[in-house]
């Protein structure tokens, strides 16, 4: 199919806004998280292994350790809602669950990867817990003390939109004031878009990362959703992320694949093998916080291969920072873009079509980098679904890529 239709072309600003200047997540942050995958087990009698505790994030940590995940960059081990007890102590503190936490969460801490930690902004998680509302400073502190490394604040229970935007900030400010640098995710977009836009520019000098959509599920549907809503809302986006500061498509999951505030819900029931290439893809160029939200304990060896690929965890690491966008939609496919550090390229032909077999999309080389990403040449090497040498093309090349339904095409390019 020839790319005869150009129906989006984007030009993405390059002015960036000042970024959140605590010296953390410089590139996207990289980890593992329950919530999706385990949600709010608490009955351990029942349900040892898929009950929040701290054996979980123990065997957890093991796994990252023992095969691969700590050096291939999933440096965090993060603790979702669900984990306190159900009030503060006698000097107001936030305090863990001590019949599924008998360590304490400061345990955890020194367990031997960086450690996140779960709050919100109201006077209740998502779940019912107690929340920091009132306690901003004193939960900061007690965070820094344990030894906490990021911090995922909620925005459920809170009573007006401004006790809400109030509440991010001070959060923000009491962490800074700790002295102990904590990444600081925050869920304050996503709960304003349904009242007002975000002022992203405001947001960005507050948060490491921001979560603009709604919890990612285990399906097709939920994935393609994402996509879409990123490449809608690209023109107000793109331009706000960078090192510092990242969007996140959802803080849940790639179930047995990858990530987190986007978490990565590969590896685990609802994906198949294509739709799970298009979600490591798309979170690469998209420059996602890539969270795993899976049981790393039984993993499929493919789903293991795909979220610990070097290559593609390089394109989403890059240091440049730039977030991808979408430069043309033609029918079932999407022609999407994301430039990198020493002039190089990333790119994804994403085939949306959900039925038949593998279908062809050409294009031209010069529709990439407004021209310049191949001019006057350069080599491609495809990264997903497998690892191929293009070879050497020029500026006048066109590129035919075979895409199977629902899967995606990821390549590099790099001019000479």
């Amino acid at each position: 199919m020839a790319a005869a239709r150009w129906v989006v072309v984007v030009a993405v600003a390059v002015t960036a806004a000042v970024a959140l200047d605590n010296g953390v997540a410089r590139t996207p942050p990289m980890g593992w998280l329950h919530w999706e995958r385990f949600l709010c087990g608490t009955d351990c009698a029942a349900e040892p292994d898929r009950c929040v505790s701290e054996r979980l994030f123990a065997e957890m940590a093991d796994v990252m350790v023992a095969e691969g995940w700590k050096e291939a960059g999933y440096e965090f081990v993060c603790i979702d809602d669900c984990w306190m007890a159900p009030t503060r102590d006698e000097q107001g503190r936030l305090r863990a669950d001590p019949r599924r936490f008998p360590s304490g969460i400061r345990a955890l801490a020194d367990y031997g990867l960086k450690l996140g930690i779960y709050s919100d902004v109201g006077n209740r998680t998502c779940a019912g817990f107690p929340g920091s509302y009132g306690h901003y400073e004193l939960d900061a502190q007690t965070f820094a003390s344990w030894g906490v490394d990021l911090l995922k604040f909620d925005g459920c229970n809170v009573g007006s939109l401004g006790l809400l935007a109030e509440g991010y900030r001070n959060m923000s400010l009491a962490l800074n004031k700790t002295g102990r640098p904590i990444v600081y995710s925050c869920e304050w977009p996503f709960y304003l878009r349904p009242v007002q836009q975000p002022n992203y520019t405001e947001i960005k000098q507050y948060c490491n990362q921001w979560r603009n959509f709604y919890d990612v599920y285990d399906s097709w549907n939920s994935i393609k959703s994402i996509v879409e809503w990123t490449a809608l809302h690209q023109d107000s986006i793109v331009k706000i992320a960078g090192p510092g500061g990242w969007n996140d498509p959802d803080m849940a999951t790639l179930r047995g694949i990858f990530l987190f505030l986007s978490q990565l819900v590969i590896g685990n029931f609802g994906l198949s093998w294509e739709q799970a290439v298009t979600q490591m893809a798309m979170w690469a160029i998209m420059a996602a916080p890539l969270f795993m939200s899976n049981d790393l304990r039984h993993m499929k060896p493919e789903a293991k291969w795909l979220l610990q690929n070097r290559e593609v965890i390089a394109i989403n690491q890059d240091p440049l920072g730039k977030q991808g966008y979408r430069i043309t939609k033609d029918k079932n496919f999407e022609l999407w873009e994301r430039p990198l550090s020493n002039r190089a390229y990333a790119v994804a032909v994403l085939n949306q079509q959900e039925i038949g077999g593998p279908q062809n999309f050409t294009f031209s080389l010069t529709f990439l980098g407004n021209g310049l990403a191949c001019n006057p040449a350069c080599c491609i090497q495809q990264v997903l679904p497998s690892s191929v040498d293009w070879g050497v093309h020029n500026w006048l090349s066109s590129l035919s890529v075979e895409v199977n339904p629902t899967g995606t095409v990821l390549l590099k390019v790099v001019p000479l």
